[in-house]
């Protein structure tokens, strides 16, 4: 999953699920092997140019000399690679584009462990409820996401947000603050506007589904960035079950799907899960795809209404005519009952009068009657044009989805490790596919190494100089 998502350097990457941390660890140690590829390559640059192209015909103390300089431009660059060495690439990687959460407390414990045993970034993992906001993880805050979210549970109804969920470190909240500014601000409010509500209030979802694997499909919605990617282990019921059309409708009006990739359910028997599995990625709009989707809608909607207009045209009208009805008959009833009093009053023959009353209350209800089956007929016709505008919408916004089928993921059922791995050859394939597509920009924040003048080794990032560590 993290090779089809190619984080890149300057990512910033969530599991809001993290369990053991696996995600996290793969996506770290895959850009990590990025930056280290790069300062190598660099070296080698840098290295062939402080020795000429005729450095072997140099005298011995020039070489030497030449030997120093190379020693130096190493070591200055060796710096980038210290997550200990504040402004280095490895620690902006381990130190600011690396969060996760665990609601357990043990796994968010084993996730920081398993980081900092494969070379740190555990100080963005915490211990809380992935589907609220903490510290630095937030909506629209994430380029990639990664996530195996637990399947077949559900959010209790009744589970309020407490006061226990407020995150109440002053100084910390100034520390995250001046890092994330008013984002960090905005964030907080999720929580502390919300005390002794519904969690699952804060979910357009939530009022279509309780389980889990539903509601964090559009946390991690809501925590990318526009033009964000994600992949997500989910349940193939996810895609086909009738009872979760409207789900995936609201993902289809707020992502794309980038790829559906069916797998074995072999690959998690070992630990214990029964639920046959897919790997899911989407990538969320861009403001151009939201502005493009609204308008197709729209165009859509417009379409199919006209379609219809004659019926809609004549159902308003016979609720229109009931109410003016309604005016019409309500006058006749007050003159008809004054008449009534009056005749009482005066001690004459009633009949004609209470028999037009009568007559005035059978028009009413006749007339509320069939107001009532014009305005659910009315009501009808406009859950039809809304279910025919759907599939116009698909073909108005239409493109490509590739599916592929994994019949061997390079695991057995036993755990062990499987010969036939298919995954790879699909990686290759699909890399290939989503550039010649160009399905999402690739970032191009070429890195220059150069010394300035004062004889410093510096990083360059366009116009951008920092001077390297140790020199």
């Amino acid at each position: 999953m993290t090779e089809i998502l190619d984080p890149q350097e300057g990512e910033v990457i969530c599991d809001p699920t993290c369990g053991s941390g696996g995600f996290l660890i793969k996506a770290f140690e895959y850009v990590r092997e990025k930056i280290e590829a790069d300062i190598r390559s660099k070296k080698d640059s840098l290295r062939l140019s402080i020795e000429g192209n005729d450095y072997d015909a140099l005298p011995e103390d020039k070489q030497v000399k030449i030997s120093h300089s190379i020693d130096k431009m190493q070591a200055a660059l060796n710096t980038e690679l210290d997550t200990g060495i504040d402004g280095s690439r490895m620690y902006q990687l381990s130190r600011n584009c690396i969060y996760g959460t665990d609601a357990n407390p043990r796994m968010a414990r084993t996730s920081k462990m398993n980081m900092i045993m494969h070379g740190d970034g555990h100080g963005g993992v915490h211990h809380h409820d992935g589907l609220l906001n903490v510290n630095g993880i937030f909506e629209e805050r994430f380029d990639v996401i990664l996530t195996n979210p637990p399947f077949g549970q559900n959010v209790d109804r009744g589970q309020l947000i407490s006061e226990a969920d407020k995150f109440t470190d002053e100084e910390m909240k100034k520390k995250y603050k001046k890092k994330y500014g008013a984002a960090y601000d905005e964030a907080l409010k999720q929580v502390d506007d919300h005390i002794g509500e519904s969690l699952l209030s804060l979910y357009d979802l939530g009022n279509t589904s309780t389980l889990t694997e539903v509601l964090f499909m559009e946390r991690c919605l809501r925590l990318l960035k526009k033009g964000g990617r994600m992949g997500m282990v989910l349940p193939e019921g996810v895609l086909n079950n009738k009872n979760l059309q409207a789900v995936r409708e609201y993902f289809e009006g707020k992502a794309k799907i980038i790829l559906i990739c069916s797998i074995p359910q072999d690959v998690f028997i070992a630990a214990g899960a029964t639920v046959k599995p897919s790997l899911v990625f989407m990538r969320r709009f861009t403001n151009d795809e939201e502005s493009e989707y609204a308008n197709c809608k729209s165009e859509a909607l417009a379409e199919v209404t006209a379609l219809h207009q004659a019926e809609i045209d004549k159902l308003e009208a016979t609720i229109a005519k009931a109410d003016a009805l309604t005016e019409s008959l309500k006058d006749d009833l007050k003159k008809a009952t004054t008449k009534l009093k009056q005749a009482k009053k005066d001690k004459k023959n009633t009949t004609s009068v209470e028999t037009e009353i009568t007559t005035i209350k059978k028009e009413q209800a006749d007339n509320r009657l069939n107001k009532k089956t014009a305005e659910k007929e009315l009501k009808e016709l406009y859950k039809q044009i809304d279910e025919e505008t759907k599939p116009v919408v698909k073909k108005k916004f239409d493109y490509d989805i590739p599916i592929a089928k994994i019949d061997d993921a390079g695991i057995t059922t036993t755990g062990a490790a499987s010969e036939g791995n298919q995954l790879p050859q699909l990686v290759d394939e699909y890399s290939d596919y989503r550039i010649q597509n160009n399905l999402w920009p690739v970032l191009n924040n070429e890195i220059i190494y150069a010394m300035n003048t004062d004889g410093k080794y510096c990083r360059y990032i366009g116009s951008q100089e920092v001077v390297l560590n140790e020199q």
